[in-house]
């Protein structure tokens, strides 16, 4: 009899000593878990504002790529001007030389 409440005692025990070891078990894991959840808020905040950042900056080079389309058009239209200017330059020279040529043939 006596090793039967030595047994029962013994067992109790254990059982006792395994649920607080399972206790123990699963306050880690919600410990663990909740680390884990933030650490994932974390990378998230990050991630997003990283996402913000790129954005500015793509939006910076855009309007960049803009400005320099806009201000490269203005330069082409100087420059066709400029052209065009030329051309008329040399066709009032090319008629000059033509009544020239005309008046020193009829001498």
């Amino acid at each position: 009899m006596v090793l039967g409440v030595l047994g029962v005692l013994l067992l109790v025990g254990f059982a006792a000593g395994c649920g607080l070891v399972s206790d123990q078990t699963k306050q880690e894991a919600k410990k663990v878990e909740a680390k884990g959840q933030q650490v994932k808020q974390e990378v998230k905040k990050k991630v997003e504002a990283g996402r913000e950042d790129l954005n500015q900056k793509v939006d910076d080079l855009q309007k960049k790529v803009e400005d320099s389309k806009e201000d490269l058009a203005k330069k082409l239209d100087d420059v066709q001007k400029d052209v065009n200017d030329l051309e008329k330059k040399v066709d009032e020279l090319l008629k000059k030389v033509g009544a020239q040529e005309q008046q020193d043939q009829k001498k």
